[in-house]
């Protein structure tokens, strides 16, 4: 029997959005990619061969049966270009798994996730709404990632660690076993995160301690 698949729009044409796109191109029988919503229409002119940005998505008026990926590196602008279709048309959105991760399958992931390639989840691990995964990123046994969160490429994530939302981790990151990371934290690239990071604040390091800019 054919899969029936569903139109399915990228929210975000940027550099992540263009990711997204072969995401879906390289092994997904579901999705049958519609195009883009962003608010420049013009992103995407220099690019050949790809579908076009389609409307704004605080303008787009979804269609029946569409499904939508959020595909915006930034935790925060993700929230805020996805809202009016979450809380105004209750849209569906997507999660998606590369075909080259490794999720166990008692692992447990929410809607708007988003697994890279050669990404290794183990068992109990718990994925938030909207949390995106990068490449060749390890999550250990019964961690705990909340939601809206950007973990980036090469990181670990040892088991039984705790991240709460809006989090970023940048790339060659190391979690350490039941470390705790408190919402809105930005890890440094090459941090190594151990013990209780409290809210709000970026850490850098090894081990990460509070860094500011000025």
């Amino acid at each position: 029997m054919k899969t029936l698949k569903r139109n399915c729009l990228i929210v975000g044409a940027r550099g992540f959005g263009r990711e997204m796109l072969t995401y879906i191109e390289d092994d997904n029988p579901i999705f049958e990619i519609k195009g883009f919503l962003d608010d420049d229409p013009s992103i995407l002119n220099s690019y050949k061969g790809r579908p076009r940005v389609i409307a704004s998505p605080f303008d787009y008026v979804p269609l029946e049966g569409e499904i939508f990926i959020a595909a915006i590196g930034n935790p925060r602008a993700r929230l805020e270009y996805t809202k009016k279709l979450r809380e105004e048309y209750h849209v569906d959105f997507g999660t998606i798994v590369h075909p080259r991760a490794k999720v166990s399958k008692y692992a447990n992931l929410r809607d708007g996730s988003i697994i890279g390639p050669n990404v290794g989840i183990s068992v109990d691990v718990s994925i938030g709404d909207f949390t995106h995964i990068q490449e060749y990123t390890v999550i250990g046994h019964d961690a705990k990632i909340g939601e809206w969160c950007q973990i980036n490429s090469h990181c670990t994530i040892s088991g039984g660690a705790t991240i709460g939302n809006f989090v970023t981790i940048h790339p060659n990151c190391v979690i350490t076993s039941n470390a705790v990371i408190g919402d809105g934290v930005i890890v440094a690239p090459g941090s190594v995160v151990i013990g209780k990071i409290p809210p709000n604040i970026t850490v850098l390091g090894n081990p990460a301690r509070r860094f500011n800019y000025k």
